[in-house]
């Protein structure tokens, strides 16, 4: 026989215990509220929850599907009334994702993923608590100690209040781990250079903080479901008595300012995500701004370079008719010794070989420049 965690109240207050299904549903004598805390993902997980455990919360059989299970939140309800209109019985099964993330902005992080299945007949308030960890129970039990003396204990969403207070305080730390992580990145904004490691912080702090959004405006919308749940149940009590009983309305108007916190919460973590947006878009921007300077710096250089190779250019200009000169009239075709030959300065008749040879390869060189010009721009 399995034993579970059960945190129940009693005259003495609330208190631990180790009780089995059984015990805690079935049997007569156990306390009318209780929390049954299962500290395993037995929800999320490859293997199906106890059978006792989805039968005595009828969870529904649509909600233990593999997109519900992957999902990051969502509500269902089922009630029955007599045929006054007084509610008999009622059964709820909400889903809430927190992320935790380090607050040195490492790839560490933890996922509390947490699935809840109340079931009240007739007072008597069990919630079946699946992902609890040892964190949560510790906020739940805070959670109760500051609601216990205003929270009525007798109305279908009692115990619901201190469960969406302890989720309200982890997305509260969640949204502040990741305020951490962008605090001290603005810190650093000074530096003269960033590194592909603190460029690998941004990035890791910014996955966490579209995660801290995502999962809270699920949580908000699923909290405004089960606020309108109560309306509901409101309207059918109203309808059945004439008047809305005075611990319903006080609990949906808890309800309802939880909600209006977790908007709070939202606000600040897409605050936390636009402000490290920011600070990656100005990390891009010194880089850019940086390497414009050098790029200043090289064309520059390169501006120096080409008058010194303009200079080498109009130098070779300048030497090259005397050179074509000189190389010309050292050829053999020239006689510049008249006495010799009796006739004064003269040229070979076979001066025409210099110009058959020259303009050809003159013509083949430039063609061969003119080709590989070609092949380069296409």
């Amino acid at each position: 026989m399995q034993l579970y965690t059960v945190l129940h109240f009693s005259a003495a207050g609330w208190s631990l215990e180790y009780k089995s299904i059984e015990q805690c549903v079935d049997d007569a004598t156990a306390p009318k509220l209780q929390y049954i805390l299962v500290e395993k993902d037995v929800f999320s997980a490859d293997t199906e929850p106890a059978p006792e455990l989805v039968q005595s919360f009828q969870i529904p059989a649509r909600l233990l599907a593999d997109v519900y299970r992957r999902s990051n939140g969502f509500f269902s309800s089922a009630e029955a009334f007599d045929q006054n209109g007084h509610l008999q019985s009622c059964y709820t099964c909400f889903r809430v994702l927190v992320k935790m993330a380090a607050r040195d902005a490492s790839s560490s992080y933890t996922w509390h993923e947490m699935t809840f299945c109340s079931r009240w007949i007739a007072g008597r308030c069990t919630i079946l608590c699946i992902g609890a960890s040892s964190s949560f129970k510790e906020l739940l039990q805070d959670a109760h100690k500051r609601l216990e003396a205003a929270l009525p204990l007798a109305e279908p969403y009692s115990l619901h209040l201190p469960l969406v207070e302890a989720v309200i305080a982890m997305q509260d730390l969640s949204v502040w781990y990741v305020r951490d992580i962008v605090r001290s990145v603005e810190k650093d904004r000074s530096l003269p250079a960033r590194g592909s490691k603190d460029f690998v912080m941004m990035h890791e702090g910014a996955r966490h903080a579209i995660h801290s959004f995502e999962t809270l405006s699920v949580t908000i919308e699923t909290v405004e479901a089960m606020h309108q749940h109560i309306a509901l149940l409101a309207d059918k009590s109203k309808q059945a008595s004439g008047i809305e009983p005075k611990t319903l309305l006080k609990v949906r108007m808890h309800m309802a300012f939880q909600a209006r916190m977790l908007r709070n919460l939202l606000l600040r973590s897409q605050s936390n995500k636009e402000r490290l947006q920011n600070e990656i878009a100005l990390a891009y921007n010194m880089i850019a701004q940086r390497d414009s300077q050098v790029m200043t710096g090289l064309g520059e250089a390169a501006r120096l370079d080409s008058g010194a190779m303009k200079t080498i250019a109009v130098v070779t200009m300048a030497f090259l008719p005397p050179t074509f000169l000189s190389a010309i009239f050292s050829m053999s075709f020239f006689n510049y010794t008249p006495e010799q030959t009796g006739t004064g300065w003269s040229v070979s008749s076979e001066f025409w070989v210099y110009w058959v040879c020259a303009v050809p390869l003159t013509c083949l060189t430039l063609a061969i420049w003119h080709w590989r010009q070609q092949r380069v721009q296409s």
